[in-house]
């Protein structure tokens, strides 16, 4: 809730201890489908899919985006409990995977199929 009771609008939950360049590929991925994103940057040293788990408990959306500072980028649905295939990607993600992994985030709110992504 914000000041004056309004609810908050809906959006993605990005939380990132990582580079900007990788934060602005995801951003593009999920505003490319339509769907808004809040960033929280943080100088946490978790990985990338407990900083996701987290995102998504904060997310009105029930997604959320991790970005760690190995570069390592995870999508998580509050329903989803462990690393899903398509939703992750390895150390030092190619602005392509980021850029995917944001379409997918967007992709699950949205209900369509996912891109394919190479872990």
């Amino acid at each position: 809730m914000l000041k004056g009771g309004q609810p908050e609008p809906p959006s993605i939950m990005v939380i990132s201890c990582g580079t900007p360049a990788v934060v602005s590929e995801v951003l593009a991925g999920i505003e490319e489908e339509g769907v808004p994103s809040v960033v929280e940057c943080r100088g946490d040293d978790q990985d990338a899919h407990a900083l996701a788990r987290l995102a998504a408990q904060l997310s009105t959306l029930e997604v959320g985006v991790g970005i760690d500072v190995h570069g390592r980028v995870s999508v998580a649905h509050q329903k989803l409990t462990e690393a899903t295939d398509g939703l992750f990607s390895g150390p030092g993600a190619p602005a392509e995977v980021a850029r995917a992994l944001g379409h997918n985030a967007a992709r699950i709110v949205v209900g369509i199929p996912l891109r394919a992504v190479a872990p």
